[in-house]
């Protein structure tokens, strides 16, 4: 992945609204709302808004207690029609989120609203928090929904499927209603939903039929999901923006999508940037842009492996687009006669200056370059498919609704249920501070026990169980987190890491295990394609900072020179961490 700013594409089906609607705005004040009167101040101004039609309370964090006195508030309010609760639960447990979107949306429920926006992005929903929406997606608040927006959620695959199989069951049942769901804008980015995520989402895209933007970036998608997506999108014909990028086409999916791009000719905004179309790939959709697509304003496909000859056949397929401005193909490999070239072809633009800058061009690729190319394609589509076949053998007697219902059912008890007795195989998977608690009073040998029976099965991946346990095991604390789990964390993950760094020590592979540490805090990129991180850093920054600050000996100055190093410059990724990071920041640079 190429490591640069994915902006998203808003729409301007809610700049104006502000001006327009009357909106109760909270945003970016910082409050801690958890009790009810900590929330009375918004209470007070939901109640004076006599026709309310929007509440934002981005830059917050809203508890349980807190939700429930607002959802009261909003019990009067017929004409809502706008949540904009974007990072609204920062710090908030696991637990927490989805009890709080219950009550906000049951508030909505009994209000008998008609809501047209949604947003939810930037919170740590995961597939736990995915349970709170799902009822409430169903409902026929949800009938008149034209924007949602789920960004930077953590989804994972599973949570993927909960939302596209709830936003089936909205279409369902508004057109049983008689007043069908037109959405238009969805926004599902960063949310590493993968193949299995893709898939389940086209069949609601295929139903829908009325979509305008599609965003769905760094979701990890390959060929089979971004295959099933062009095929799902060819029946919403007025697709206006549709952004994938940093995902990963090759040919195959670039011929999918090539193949469906003369149906859309309402497009103005195209990003597949670093999705390794490849030059292959760029000479199928070169062909299917050729004609048409006289609205199209901007085209991104950077850092996508594309060599001259296929960037020629796009330059000479976009030349002719009178509304385009934007045409960004950085970061290929063109070499600097290329680069001349391509910037002839679109001399006809004049003072537009549509072809963006190829500063970061990667010159012309060696004969050995292409094949290594080549032969990394065909390794890749030999994965997908061993993928596959596992996948559908583990999967074999299990459909895809029963699968859904039953993670539904899982979770639904799960946030039922304070204290549940569970094995540490069963925390591990959904780790809360719940289920931790429910390991009981022998849960630090439990852990300690899981983790020597799992290397015994794996003892070449000795520190990937040490890290990955380690992660999970912080994931389930925050700021707000009382004392005692703090401690008791803290604690367990102090034994773990001397442990992993005495076994680093005395085999003398302590390089490998920082490594592997440092790839699971995704600070280096693993080896492995296949390696996708499936927890929040948050709590691994909050009980690094308390070790280095209480218990500074239990890192060896190596690692913890290693991690100044890396903290010493920004890191986009620790964006949504940004308290925790400053925080271990500030310690690990103190004397």
């Amino acid at each position: 992945m190429h490591l640069t700013e994915n902006k998203l594409s808003w729409s301007s089906e809610t700049k104006d609204f502000r001006t327009k609607e009357e909106i109760v705005d909270f945003s970016g004040k910082g409050l801690k709302l958890d009790t009810e009167t900590d929330a009375q101040p918004i209470v007070d101004a939901i109640h004076a808004a006599k026709g309310l039609t929007g509440l934002i309370l981005e830059g917050n964090t809203l508890g349980v207690e807190a939700a429930k006195s607002i959802a009261k508030a909003l019990e009067s309010k017929p004409t809502f029609q706008r949540a904009l609760w974007k990072d609204a639960f920062t710090g908030r447990l696991k637990d927490e989120i989805p009890k709080a979107l219950s009550f906000l949306g049951g508030g909505l429920i009994l209000a008998k609203a008609n809501l047209v926006e949604l947003d939810l992005s930037d919170n740590a929903l995961g597939p736990v928090g995915m349970e709170g929406l799902v009822q409430f997606l169903k409902s026929p608040v949800c009938y008149s929904l034209k924007c949602i927006r789920l960004n930077n959620n953590g989804l994972g695959i599973y949570g993927g499927r909960m939302l596209a199989q709830a936003l089936n069951d909205c279409l369902k049942a508004s057109k049983d209603a008689g007043s069908p769901l037109t959405l238009k804008t969805f926004i599902v980015g960063r949310n590493r939903l993968e193949n299995e995520g893709a898939i389940a989402l086209s069949e609601f895209f295929k139903a829908v039929g009325t979509l305008e933007e599609v965003q769905m970036p760094q979701n990890f998608i390959r060929h089979p999901g971004i295959s099933a997506l062009a095929s799902a999108l060819v029946y919403n014909p007025d697709l206006k923006i549709l952004n994938l990028n940093d995902n990963t086409f090759t040919w195959r999916g670039s011929q999918a999508i090539a193949e469906a791009l003369p149906k859309w000719q309402q497009l103005s905004v195209i990003n597949f940037g670093d999705c390794l179309i490849r030059t292959k790939g760029a000479e199928f959709l070169a062909k299917a842009l050729s004609s048409g697509h006289e609205h199209l304003k901007e085209v991104y496909m950077n850092h996508g492996e594309i060599n001259l000859p296929g960037a020629k056949q796009l330059a000479n397929s976009l030349k002719n687009k009178k509304m385009l401005t934007i045409c960004d193909l950085n970061g290929n490999q063109f070499g600097e006669d290329g680069c001349l070239e391509l910037k002839n072809i679109f001399n006809p633009f004049g003072d537009k200056k549509v072809l963006q800058s190829l500063s970061d061009d990667e010159g012309e690729p060696s004969s050995e370059e292409e094949e290594s190319g080549e032969e990394e394609e065909s390794d890749e589509e030999h994965e997908e498919k061993t993928d596959i076949q596992d996948k559908e053998k583990n999967v074999e007697h299990i459909p895809t609704d029963d699968a859904v219902h039953q993670i539904n059912t899982n979770l639904a008890h799960l946030t039922a249920n304070e204290n549940i007795p569970l094995n540490v195989e069963a925390f591990l998977n959904a780790p809360t501070s719940a289920r931790f608690y429910g390991l009981g009073d022998q849960k630090m040998p439990l852990i300690l026990q899981h983790i020597d029976s799992v290397i015994a099965s794996k003892p070449d991946e000795i520190f990937d169980v040490y890290a990955e346990v380690i992660m999970k095991l912080s994931s389930t604390v925050n700021l707000r987190s009382e004392k005692q789990l703090l401690e008791e964390v803290q604690q367990l993950v102090e034994i773990i890491l001397k442990v992993a760094f005495e076994k680093a020590k005395t085999t003398e592979k302590m390089a490998l295990c920082n490594n592997i540490f440092f790839i699971y805090m995704g600070l280096l990129k693993s080896e492995d394609k296949r390696f996708r991180p499936s927890w929040p850093l948050s709590g691994f920054f909050l009980i690094l900072e308390r070790i280095i600050t209480t218990n500074p000996g239990c890192i060896p100055p190596s690692t913890l020179q290693s991690l100044e190093t890396f903290f010493s410059r920004p890191q986009q990724a620790f964006e949504i961490y940004k308290e925790e990071s400053v925080r271990l920041r500030k310690a690990l640079n103190k004397p």
